[in-house]
């Protein structure tokens, strides 16, 4: 009799650990949607079931092939990155069932990465039935957030967020951050430190926030009419720098005190500042054009142009790196050492405001175009799905730019 009782038992535990069977189906709704050096995977997922993505560069790829790699646990959507940009991708799925053998493969989807900058969707615009004028726009990785900056106080934040396809585009959601009681003025400008945000007020006003949501006032420029603003390191050391009205600049190395350069290198209003490859580019009004290694001592250089220029970005493209400035008209400035520049204009003439470099470069501005570039010298033109744009910036594999009354648009 205790026997056959431990027979039974055996038996009972035996049906405890029995593999559950294989799903019947195959997923279904997979979908592949090419992005910049990535790939966004997404399919109908059902509840219970643990999915496997297989894949490999080419035409095709079988679900569990000796060397194929793959992905075990995924979510919907998910994505791939670290993938070559031009190169054709096969993806195939299956599903197991608590630790079950592997379900129907799903049919083969092929895609194929691309550099963003070229396809844009664009938001509603931010500020509801009376939006303001963004003028200013900054991505930082903690805490993987963006931030745009406008008139009359206007500072809206959002969780940078690539596979969110629906409005808002490339955030969670845009929310108005809380400013100091009383703040008014028109913001200009907004850069990171990495740990910080930090905002300009044309009045000379500078907010500071670690989070993008909750903002505090720093101690102010003693001017008005202030336009750029960036953040550099100068011998170790952080420096942060202001540009504005009738060449006047300001440094800074901690945001308490601001010290003026005296006197100034030019008498033409400056629009934006940047710190690029280990020194600080100032550009502004009648083809000003000016650099500097510490913020302090600055050269100015021959831009070859009166057009009005507005904001540069330094990246290497497939022509080796390069220096490129953008203004009004049309205008692109090109350089190799910051020092020699040549001019570009392009035939649709438009004025252009500013210019990111992500993976390519991508300059916004008037009207619904933008133009993106491989090599700094053929430029080619994109919809931006919006209006006028003043700024722009790059998150992981994602460009944003924001501008009149409220616009917001990006490419991935």
């Amino acid at each position: 009799m205790f026997r056959v009782m431990a027979l039974a038992s055996l038996v009972a535990l035996a049906g405890c650990h029995r593999q559950a069977d294989a799903p019947g189906d195959s997923p279904t709704g997979l979908a592949v949607t090419p992005g910049d050096g990535r790939v966004t995977v997404s399919w109908d997922e059902q509840p219970g079931l643990t999915y496997w993505i297989f894949f490999q560069p080419g035409g095709t790829v079988t679900a569990a092939a000796p060397g194929v790699p793959l992905i075990f646990g995924a979510r919907s959507p998910h994505i791939i990155s670290g993938l070559g940009n031009g190169t054709r991708f096969a993806f195939v799925m299956n599903a197991t069932n608590n630790d079950s053998r592997g379900g129907p493969s799903s049919p083969v989807v092929t895609a194929v990465p691309r550099l963003a900058g070229a396809i844009w969707t664009a938001g509603v615009p931010l500020g509801g039935s009376a939006p303001q004028n963004l003028n200013g726009v900054a991505y930082a990785v903690v805490p993987n957030r963006i931030v745009a900056v406008g008139n009359a106080g206007t500072l809206f934040t959002g969780d940078y967020n690539y596979t969110r396809t629906t409005p808002p585009p490339g955030v969670t959601e845009w929310t108005q951050a809380t400013l100091p009681t009383g703040f008014a003025s028109d913001l200009s400008a907004v850069t990171t430190s990495g740990s910080q945000f930090i905002a300009l007020g044309t009045d000379g006003s500078i907010l500071t926030s670690t989070d993008g949501n909750t903002w505090v006032s720093a101690a102010p420029i003693p001017s008005n009419g202030m336009n750029g603003i960036t953040i550099g390191v100068s011998s170790g050391a952080l420096v942060y720098v202001v540009v504005g009205a009738a060449g006047k600049i300001f440094t800074s190395p901690d945001l308490v005190a601001w010290t003026a350069v005296v006197p100034a290198p030019t008498v033409s209003d400056l629009y934006s500042v940047s710190f690029l490859i280990g020194g600080f580019v100032a550009t502004g009004d009648g083809g000003a054009l000016l650099t500097s290694p510490d913020g302090k001592i600055w050269t100015v250089q021959d831009s070859k142009t009166t057009s009005a220029l507005r904001g540069a970005a330094f990246g290497t493209g497939s022509a080796g790196p390069r220096f490129v400035v953008v203004g009004d008209a049309g205008t692109i400035l090109t350089s190799t050492d910051g020092t020699d520049w040549s001019v570009t204009t392009l035939p649709s003439s438009q004025n252009l405001r500013g210019i990111a470099f992500g993976s390519r470069f991508v300059a916004v501005g008037q009207g619904n175009l933008v133009v993106h570039s491989d090599d700094a010298i053929t430029w080619v033109p994109a919809l931006s799905g919006t209006a006028d744009l003043a700024a722009i910036a790059f998150a992981p594999a994602m460009y944003v730019a924001v501008g009149a009354a409220g616009a917001n648009t990006v490419s991935k």
